[in-house]
Parts: C-alpha cells; sequence; structure tokens
C-alpha cells in the first residue's frame, strides 16, 4: 500500500516538474517570439524612417534643380550701362541684376526712353556676345573682355560702354542647374561669394514629425555618412567644405512649435568595431515655444553663433533627436516642422546631407535612423536609397 502511495506522489512529481518545464519551454518561446516580433516592428518602422527621409532629401533637390532658379546666382547683368547719341541724348541704364532665358542663351535687358536694350550672353554662358537696339545689332568685345563696346546703327549713332568683371564657365544652358544638377559639367567660378542655391538639397536637413510619436531621429554623423559625402564629386564649391573636414562646426536650428531636443555624441571606435551604438555623452533640454537660431551649449537658441556649441564632424560621431509634444498652444497642430544646417567657424557651410547626384539621371541617398526602444537602447539602420 505504501509503494503504491509512493508510485502516486512519484507520478504526481514527475508530472508537475514536466509540467513547469513545458511551461518554462513555453514561456522562453512566448519571449523569444516576442522579442522577435519587436525587433521585425523596429525594422519596419526604421526602414520608413529612411525612405522618408530620401524622399525629402532627394525631393528636395530635383526641386532645387528643376525651378530655374540657380542660374540667378551665378550670372549677372552690368551694373550700369552708358549710351551716347541716343535721341534722349547721354544716358546711363541700371539693368536688373536678375538676367532671363531665352531658351537659347542668358540675357539682360532694360528700357530706355527710346526702345529696348537686349544683352545676349555667349552660349556657354562665359561673356557677352550681342547687343540688340532700336532694330540694330551688334557684336561686343569677344573673347569677354571685361571692357564691352560697340555702336548701334540705329539713325542716331548710339555707342554703348559697360563693364563686366565676372568670370563664368560651362554654365548649363536650360537655366536649372549651374553645375549642380546631375547633367551638369565643368566648373564654375562664383562672382563675389555668390553661391548656387542648387545645392542646398545637400546642405540642409529638413522635415516634419507628429505629436507624441516619441524621439524622432534627425540628424546623424558617423564615418560611413562622412565618406559618402566626401565622395559626392559635386560637393566642391570653394565657398563650402565637407563634413569630413570640419572641426569646428556650428548647428542652426529652425523650428516651429514647442518642441524637446537630445544631442548625443556616439562612442565612434565601438561603432566602427562591432556596429554597437554606444552613448558617450547626452544633452537633453524642452523649450515652450519654437525659434530659429544656432544651438548653444545649453541647447538653447542664440541669434549669435559666438560661444555656440561646437561639433567635431571629422573626428565624432553625433545623433540628434527631436520630439514634438503637446500642449495648451498647439493643441490643433498634428506635425512639428524643422531645419537643420551648420556652418564652421569660417562662416562656410558645409555639406552634411549624404545625397549623391553624380550619376546622370539617379540621386541617391544614404539613410540612416535611429530609433531608441523601451528599454533605452538605440536601434540602428543605415542603407542606400535610389531615386
Amino acid at each position: 500500500m505504501l509503494n503504491r502511495k509512493w508510485s502516486v506522489f512519484l507520478y504526481a512529481v514527475m508530472i508537475s516538474f514536466f509540467a513547469v518545464l513545458i511551461g518554462y519551454i513555453i514561456s522562453i518561446k512566448i519571449d523569444t517570439l516576442m522579442e522577435n516580433l519587436d525587433i521585425q516592428n523596429y525594422d519596419i518602422k526604421l526602414h520608413s524612417n529612411i525612405t522618408e527621409k530620401a524622399n525629402l532629401s532627394t525631393g528636395y533637390s530635383t526641386f532645387l534643380n528643376t525651378n530655374g532658379s540657380g542660374f540667378v546666382n551665378t550670372i549677372l547683368c552690368p551694373d550700369s550701362v552708358t549710351m551716347s547719341g541716343t535721341y534722349a541724348g547721354w544716358i546711363s541704364v541700371t539693368i536688373p541684376t536678375i538676367p532671363f532665358f531665352n531658351n537659347t542663351s542668358f540675357a539682360c535687358s532694360w528700357s530706355t526712353l527710346e526702345g529696348n536694350l537686349l544683352l545676349l550672353y555667349s552660349s556657354g554662358g562665359t561673356f557677352f556676345t550681342t547687343g540688340s537696339y532700336r532694330w540694330s545689332t551688334i557684336s561686343l568685345n569677344p573673347g569677354g573682355s571685361s571692357l564691352h563696346t560697340g555702336t548701334f546703327s540705329d539713325g542716331s549713332g548710339t555707342f554703348l560702354s559697360f563693364t563686366a568683371t565676372w568670370t563664368l564657365s560651362d554654365i548649363d544652358l536650360d537655366g536649372n542647374s549651374d553645375n549642380f544638377q546631375t547633367s551638369s559639367t565643368g566648373i564654375i567660378m562664383y562672382p563675389n561669394d555668390q553661391f548656387d542655391d542648387d545645392d542646398l538639397a545637400r546642405k540642409t536637413f529638413y522635415g516634419y514629425l507628429k505629436k507624441d510619436i516619441g524621439w524622432y531621429n534627425v540628424f546623424v554623423m558617423n564615418t560611413p555618412v562622412r565618406k559618402y559625402i566626401g565622395a559626392n564629386i559635386h560637393n566642391t564649391t570653394p565657398y563650402f567644405s565637407k563634413a569630413w573636414d570640419t572641426q569646428t562646426g556650428y548647428l542652426r536650428l529652425d523650428i516651429d512649435n514647442p518642441y524637446s531636443i537630445k544631442i548625443a555624441e556616439l562612442d565612434k571606435t565601438q561603432f566602427e568595431s562591432i556596429q554597437e551604438m554606444r552613448i558617450l555623452t547626452e544633452n537633453i533640454t524642452s523649450f515652450s515655444t519654437g525659434g530659429i537660431g544656432w544651438v548653444m551649449p545649453d541647447l538653447t537658441l542664440s541669434g549669435v553663433k559666438d560661444w555656440a556649441k561646437v561639433f567635431d564632424l571629422k573626428n565624432k560621431d553625433y545623433a540628434i533627436f527631436l520630439s514634438f509634444s503637446g500642449n495648451l498652444t498647439n493643441t490643433w497642430i498634428d506635425f512639428l516642422k524643422y531645419k537643420i544646417s551648420m556652418e564652421n567657424e569660417n562662416g562656410s557651410g558645409i555639406y552634411i546631407v549624404p545625397i549623391d547626384d553624380s550619376t546622370s539621371g539617379i540621386t541617391k541617398y544614404l539613410g540612416t535612423d535611429i530609433l531608441i526602444d523601451q528599454e533605452g537602447k538605440y536601434r540602428y539602420k543605415q542603407f542606400e536609397v535610389a531615386r
């Protein structure tokens, strides 16, 4: 009888043991499944964010290179033109500094009391070739001499004289890119430190984030990004620098609503060795309004760049996050808009956006995104997107 009871007891113990074991195994399986599901969800979110960033950056680049505004900063009209012998006597006219494109070449125009004066650039946009006035056309000094003269056969022998001191070369004749569109070639010498707005997409991050989604990664600088920016053959404007050349970068933020900002310096060595993102330093601050200005060491915004926070883009890795939370001032607003650009200590703009538009017909973007999971760990993804 005792043996039977002991057997029942052992059987019950074994059943309990296996039940616990099976429960433990099921629990592990469920935990593993949930963890894999979390990883999958994070991966989907990272992929979605990178695609969105690529669409914004490449779309901005395409717009700037097709809106016809680029040539305004590179080809100029003369400050003034002297005309003698006209029916009105000696006159000096001022031509608007913005030329227009007539589907063949760039032209400058001004209306006088007696007729319309038209000055035409060469087909390459390097110098003025002809002038037209009162149904008379003359050839101007060839070879791009700074002093341009000529006499019209307009019935009054009007003598034309003006000075053009700038040097331009290989202007893109569709008026859309000035060497910054993928189809352009050649080198442009910019006058008076002017710059072409067609490359703003390679110097400016801009975008938006929805309310109450937590931290959204808006800026990343690491070795792959540095190399990608450095490899773009169009990032050569002498008045700007590349991220990998800059140890004194200053960040300018334009943001339209109350926000929180987090700036983290990441362990560059750890990332390059095992692709792990480890925080070295981190600053977090919240603001009750938006603003425009240079980011200071305490993360406030200032209209003066002096004493602003310094970013060593050449040697250090950074990640910047923004968050948009609701309050009484923005209850009806669903999106926070932002724009980020940088300059060095000399006031030169910095190429910070990893866009490669050096291949005709294709614009590529090295997308990066970082999510902060429920445990506060950084989850990271980086890949190239082609458009």
